[in-house]
């Protein structure tokens, strides 16, 4: 302060020139003393979901939650479930065995594994790394691994399911002893050693591939220079605070909590450990209710990807002839009475999996099971019952 009062000597000092001079020095003082945080860019965000406050009045609340738990209790449902509105969770249902042969009981924390709802998880990590500018969604697959015979199939193709590529799990079959481990670059060699024909050209139509998207956690893994299941626990488990979720790996997979499959609902059907379970990618992560919550709402925001990059992921595969496919990016796509749908279903080794979005209602609908159920009427029964409660005269008088 002393030195500018000598710059100003022999003048006549204003009332007004000096306030300027003493807020200008408080907004230096404060500028130099300010915190920083440099390794966080100027525009992120903290990785933080806050809780979600009750969407509804609390009777309506216990209105759903009664008659998702009868609609559960009738069906027999033995595995976990949650329906959410604006993140917050309207009904949840926890019943039945983890193994039905010592009668563990289900509960909280008790992870399942999620089948092909794990293809989202696989195409978020990619496109993790396309905002990055380490992955080109339109280059070939070559480009990541070069011994990929497939020089026309690009890292679209497997995202989209149109890269025409054979279901690995027949060379699997076929070529690698039963109990020998196996894992996505055993996969690679698989296709390499017995040169495949594929089901359609590059791009030409929508073909279901789990060979697809076991190659596309291979491309993760060459790109980040990190095992899938590091990659996928790094940038997107811990972040979020999915403390129950991990993709299959041996160390993870001595976890007590784990859920056992079966064919049905009772003993004797018990699914054993098949190699298949460690290729990643296509399957084989496991997780909870509660963190499939946390993972459903950080797609409403941008902390892990754009919202641009997401919309792409939530938009139907248009093929070079026009052909129009209800399937994104690791989601499927639908409507139901009138609402726009983003879901995957998944079935593996007696697990079943929903993880469906209804974003116009900000709905979400969870269900895991270990015993083969049927999950896709389950998921139209639950969305039902919400929505008439939605729909009531006292809801549609608060949206006003």
């Amino acid at each position: 302060m002393y030195f500018c009062i000598q710059m100003f000597r022999g003048h006549r000092l204003t009332m007004t020139k000096l306030r300027f001079l003493f807020l200008f020095f408080v907004f230096l003082l404060l500028s130099f003393n300010a915190p920083t945080n440099h390794n966080v860019a100027p525009d992120s965000k903290p990785l933080t979901i806050p809780d979600a406050a009750p969407p509804l009045p609390r009777a309506s609340i216990n209105k759903i939650d009664s008659l998702v738990e009868r609609v559960l209790t009738l069906n027999r449902w033995n595995g976990a479930a949650l329906v959410a509105i604006e993140g917050y969770p309207v009904a949840e249902y926890c019943r039945g065995y983890a193994n039905l042969d010592t009668k563990e009981i289900l509960n909280d924390s008790t992870v399942f594994q999620i089948a092909s709802v794990s293809k989202s998880f696989t195409a978020l990590s990619a496109l993790i790394l396309y905002e990055r500018g380490q992955l080109d969604l339109n280059a070939p697959v070559v480009k990541y691994i070069p011994e990929f015979l497939f020089p026309k199939v690009t890292i679209k193709h497997l995202m989209q399911h149109t890269s025409g590529l054979q279901n690995y799990m027949y060379f699997v079959d076929n070529y690698w002893p039963e109990e020998r481990p196996l894992n996505n670059e055993d996969v690679l060699q698989l296709l390499t050693d017995h040169d495949q024909k594929r089901d359609c050209w590059p791009g030409q139509r929508h073909i279901y591939s789990n060979t697809g998207y076991a190659m596309l956690a291979l491309v993760v893994e060459r790109v980040s220079g990190k095992r899938f299941y590091d990659f996928v626990r790094d940038e997107i488990f811990d972040p979020l605070g999915m403390k129950n979720t991990f993709a299959w790996n041996p160390a993870d997979a001595q976890n007590s909590r784990m859920a056992i499959g079966y064919a049905n609902r009772y003993r004797g059907s018990r699914h054993n450990h098949s190699p298949l379970d460690e290729v990643l990618g296509d399957k084989s992560i496991y997780s909870t209710t509660h963190d499939l919550l946390l993972y459903d709402q950080a797609l409403y925001t941008s902390l892990l990807v754009s919202d641009s990059t997401l919309q792409q992921a939530f938009s139907p595969t248009i093929t070079p002839r026009g052909r129009s496919y209800n399937y994104g990016y690791g989601w499927r796509l639908k409507e139901m009475d009138g609402h726009r749908v983003i879901y995957h279903n998944g079935l593996w080794n007696g697990f079943t999996a929903s993880l469906t979005r209804i974003p116009d209602e900000r709905m979400t609908i969870i269900l895991l099971n270990n015993t083969n159920a049927h999950v896709a009427p389950m998921v139209d029964q639950l969305y039902r019952i919400t929505s008439r409660e939605l729909e009531t005269p006292n809801m549609l008088a608060s949206k006003k």
